[in-house]
């Protein structure tokens, strides 16, 4: 019964794009001249690249934060381990 279920969900899945209809009609862009140049605001590119470097170091600050976010975690799951491995309860002693 899986098996009959997945079967058909795999046919559904590959014919999807063979059924679906293309767009038709294609709208065409909307020219913002009235508008001030900017990210959100308008088509046009800002002039200077005003947004680039803001977004760029918005951008640069998450992947920092980031990083040192995994960094930190990684370094906390192993400190139990670590800790446990040089404590001296832990170690063997042979007679």
């Amino acid at each position: 019964m899986r098996r009959l279920v997945l079967a058909i969900g795999f046919v559904f899945a590959l014919a999807a794009p063979v059924l679906a209809e293309p767009p038709t009609e294609e709208r065409p862009h909307e020219i913002l001249s009235e508008r001030p140049s900017g990210f959100w605001t308008s088509n046009r590119p800002a002039v200077g690249g005003a947004y680039k470097y803001r977004l760029l170091g918005i951008g640069v600050v998450v992947a920092a934060l980031t990083g040192w976010l995994t960094i930190r975690l990684i370094k906390n799951a192993k400190a139990p381990a670590r800790a446990q491995a040089l404590s001296p309860s832990s170690r063997r002693t042979t007679p």
